[in-house]
């Protein structure tokens, strides 16, 4: 396939970007570094971001309208969610159903995905049914 498509473009018939040409190089775990003036290859490098030990997730079985306060793991930086229902996540305290406005910076928020921790040591979690919840942390 790609030796036709540098045929099509030898061949004058399609004026293709030149960062599309970088796309076999991309399918073969490479980039090409934007910053560099040639063509010379970058290896793609995985994030440093790592879960604390392999699979450390802890899971939780929350009660209707209570709050469950988590002690975060020593090291942890990032917490991954997930829930099957709707969850209000506090980080830094505790968790709080909302019933009305909160306009002070202080409120829960709906069902969060990922989250920077900081030196944050504990998460409130709550839910108007009974939950599952998982929370996957890492440096």
């Amino acid at each position: 396939m790609y030796k036709f498509i540098g045929l099509l473009l030898l061949s004058g018939m399609f004026l293709v970007p030149s960062n599309v040409l970088a796309l076999d190089k991309f399918l073969n775990y490479r980039n090409i570094s934007p910053a560099s003036s040639t063509d010379e290859d970058v290896p793609v490098v995985p994030d440093v971001n790592y879960a604390i030990e392999q699979g450390y997730i802890n899971t939780y079985v929350l009660i209707t309208n209570v709050n469950k306060a988590i002690t975060v793991p020593t090291g942890s930086k990032y917490v991954i969610f997930a829930a099957n229902a709707d969850i209000w996540v506090r980080i830094d305290g505790a968790a709080v159903v909302p019933s009305g406005d909160t306009t002070d910076g202080t409120g829960s928020e709906l069902n969060p995905s990922t989250r920077y921790l900081g030196s944050e040591t504990t998460i409130g979690i709550i839910s108007e049914s009974a939950a599952k919840v998982s929370l996957m942390f890492y440096k």
